[in-house]
């Protein structure tokens, strides 16, 4: 589809985005983050939420927000009844794939933007990357210009779109635009104001733990943007819009980027679009899953990412750092009640996956 500009700014013709939600046994932040996306001033979008899976009654309670029976509290706003009903359709998996049924989707036609929304139900937890691209498959069928992809732990503010959408309009080749990411808990403290790719790291946050400053306020090309608040240009893009399916969770964001840069397209980092995310700087909830994807997702990554000359001399030293050193890090630095054993035993596994299969998961551990 077209865009028209007006002196690089003002748009005639905006765009249509795909705002895509995946939701995990976490319908309080859902419903949240879908209540704060009533609150875009952007026109033309359609949001997507995509179940993967729950066992504790999520798509109910979705549903009981649409219908205006269910009040959401938030810090960022008051709830406000006037905005409801939301209008759904529901679609399982296969059908969401195939791009719907057209005379349930002519039902939100002539619905606005901010009360309707597609609701696809996967029948098991299949990741991040998969269960996002469940909802691409479905957006692409759609003529989307733009994929919105947002954490369920998020709120937006009112005009974080229209920014995202001006400022990719106003450059060639961005294939790829964030914003400004702030802690939920910590309105003012940075969590993301751009990011970068690294060998060590695999990625770093810029203005991580930060309080806002003016070198953090410039809109610039970046080499990282977080999976947590990622637009993807369809335009450009085209079948490539889909994350790698061999990341269950964590660093699929990572390759996708490395994948865009690799092909010589860029990503923005427009800082005046603003979302807060409900992120914690301390972990005592922290999950051997989590350790155990932390380093297997890295050596997955740099297995697939550096040359072949030195990139095996690097993978060792990882390897053998995550064995030795990470455990100890993970247990003192997270605060975690878990058992220093435990997570060398997740740093293990980690390790072995990492290094010898193309994809990791940690259902295979408990097998």
């Amino acid at each position: 589809m077209g865009l028209d500009t007006q002196q690089g700014s003002e748009i005639k013709d905006w765009p249509k985005v795909a705002i895509i939600i995946l939701n995990w046994n976490g319908w309080k932040d859902t419903i949240e983050c879908l209540e704060s996306l009533q609150r875009l001033t952007y026109p033309n979008y359609q949001i997507i939420v995509v179940d993967n899976g729950s066992t504790d009654g999520s798509i109910e309670k979705i549903k009981a927000w649409a219908q205006g029976g269910l009040k959401v509290e938030s810090k960022f706003f008051q709830y406000d009844p006037s905005k409801k009903p939301v209008k759904w359709i529901e679609y399982d998996k296969a059908t969401a794939e195939e791009g719907g049924i057209p005379y349930k989707e002519k039902f939100l036609d002539l619905t606005p933007s901010l009360q309707k929304m597609v609701i696809i139900r996967n029948q098991e937890n299949l990741g991040f990357a998969a269960g996002n691209n469940v909802a691409i498959r479905y957006a692409l069928r759609k003529d989307m210009d733009f994929l919105l992809l947002l954490n369920n732990d998020t709120v937006v503010a009112s005009d974080s779109l229209n920014k995202l959408i001006i400022e990719t309009q106003k450059r060639n080749n961005v294939a790829v635009s964030t914003g400004k990411i702030y802690y939920y808990d910590n309105p003012n403290l940075l969590w993301y104001a751009g990011g970068r790719l690294s060998n060590f790291k695999i990625y770093v946050h810029i203005g991580y733990n930060k309080l806002n400053q003016n070198n953090y306020n410039k809109t610039r090309y970046v080499t990282f943007a977080s999976g947590c608040y990622m637009l993807i240009n369809v335009n450009l893009l085209g079948e490539k819009c889909y994350l790698p399916e061999n990341y269950f969770l964590g660093t699929e964001d990572c390759y996708f980027c490395w994948m865009v840069n690799n092909v010589g397209y860029n990503i923005l980092y427009v800082a005046e679009s603003v979302i807060w995310h409900k992120v914690s700087r301390s972990r005592p909830n922290l999950k051997l899953e989590h350790i155990y994807y932390n380093h297997a997702s890295r050596l997955l990554f740099f297995r697939s990412t550096l040359p072949k000359s030195w990139g095996w001399l690097w993978i060792a030293f990882i390897s053998v750092y995550g064995l030795i050193i990470s455990p100890v890090k993970f247990k003192f630095k997270n605060q975690t009640n878990l058992k220093l054993s435990s997570v060398f035993m997740a740093m293990l596994k980690g390790t072995y996956d990492g290094l010898t299969k193309k994809s990791v998961s940690w259902s295979d551990m408990l097998k």
